[in-house]
């Protein structure tokens, strides 16, 4: 990793060098290993901003993540739509046939197949899984949503309702995602509500929220013309820009009154509820400051790279800050994944546009390279597809 890193400081395509722990290789078509796992032939998966961490390893080591067990092999790919095409004979609930969806990326108590579980997978919050590297998974190399076969244990697997398009059902695991954080802290009417950033999560979160409760007002900060004309098709009253000074942006949006003292600038009053879905230290710390008294945030972004916070919002204008991590069976029962499928179905969710480029297997490193060109790419959700 840390050799990667030096050398991304002189070659930008580093993570596709030799020296890259990066690596796309043929590898032997895994077969499931007991009777509990299914194999899948993958039509198609989502590029996430975690596996663009991941292929240029910008994870610090002092964040909590690179603290936790690993694996010896991660695959990649986890917003994918895949087919079924051999089940065990104790798989409930598919068939030869299901097109499917993976609900958990990482290795839990499910697939590990511990008994008891720990708490936290009892529960349903299988991402926080409290015995990761307890044990050895029961396969290594099972492959991944970029792999053309993979296998997976059953309690993977989410069977994609069939009223879903295949686009749908490749957007189900970021709605999951846009779900948890929604229900993690609903808006209630007339709440003016703001999402921090306007990629694919940001997106969905404003399309989730609004879903939910149409009665409140919807704000986003947006980066680029292509995303802000996104989240207005989306609901969002008005865009807010992304850029350095744009408090005085929020605080018209808000009727918040804006402070500058040598540099320190507040909010008095902000938005209700905020969700940061980029995440980093900049978003944190403005979220914090641009909630009222006794407002929410919510952190949706996940960035690998510790950084300095001002909590003293939290404290001084008693801020709530909650984060998610992906999804999990939510309060009322229901899993993320089954409140993603019912809003699709029901048609709450019109999410034509979201999908804006697709490559082939083969060309990846033109997929990977058009992520993080975004901008002049006009680029929201790709996905790499398996022909």
């Amino acid at each position: 990793m840390a050799a990667l890193n030096v050398l991304s400081v002189f070659d930008k395509e580093a993570a596709f060098g030799r020296l890259s722990p990066f690596q796309c290789r043929e590898i032997r078509e895994p077969d499931i290993p007991n009777p509990r796992w299914l194999k899948v032939r993958n039509k198609a998966c989502g590029l996430c901003g975690t596996d663009i961490t991941f292929i240029f390893m910008k994870v610090h080591p002092k964040a909590f993540p690179a603290a936790t067990p690993a694996w010896r092999r991660k695959y990649l790919g986890h917003e994918l739509l895949g087919e079924v095409i051999e089940a065990g004979s104790e798989v409930e609930g598919f068939a030869v046939g299901d097109r499917i969806g993976l609900r958990m990326d990482w290795p839990t108590c499910f697939e590990m197949e511990i008994d008891p579980p720990c708490p936290q997978c009892a529960r349903g919050s299988y991402l926080l899984c409290e015995n990761w590297g307890r044990r050895d998974p029961v396969v290594v190399d099972k492959g991944g949503g970029f792999s053309p076969y993979m296998v997976m244990h059953r309690s993977q697997a989410f069977k994609i309702p069939a009223a879903l398009s295949n686009d749908e059902a490749l957007l189900m695991e970021p709605v999951a995602v846009a779900v948890h954080g929604a229900y993690s802290r609903l808006p209630a009417a007339g709440d003016k509500v703001l999402v921090i950033g306007a990629g694919t999560i940001g997106l969905l979160t404003l399309a989730v929220a609004r879903a939910v409760q149409p009665d409140a007002e919807y704000w986003s900060v947006a980066r680029y013309p292509f995303q802000a004309e996104m989240a207005r098709k989306l609901g969002a009253s008005g865009i807010i820009p992304d850029e350095k000074n744009n408090f005085p942006a929020v605080a018209d949006a808000s009727g918040a009154r804006y402070i500058s003292r040598l540099g320190n600038r507040i909010l008095m009053g902000g938005f209700d509820l905020i969700y940061d879905s980029v995440g980093n230290g900049t978003t944190v710390n403005n979220a914090l400051r641009w909630a009222r008294g006794g407002g929410h945030v919510v952190l949706l972004g996940a960035d690998f790279k510790p950084e300095r916070i001002d909590y003293s919002p939290v404290w001084n204008q008693e801020v709530t800050l909650s984060g998610i991590n992906s999804h999990a069976v939510e309060s009322d029962g229901r899993t993320s994944w089954d409140i993603a499928a019912e809003m699709l179905a029901g048609g709450k969710l019109n999410l034509d546009g979201i999908i804006t480029h697709r490559f082939p297997l083969e060309e990846y490193q033109e997929a990977i390279r058009t992520f993080v060109h975004k901008g002049s790419k006009g680029a929201t959700k790709i996905v790499i597809e398996h022909r």
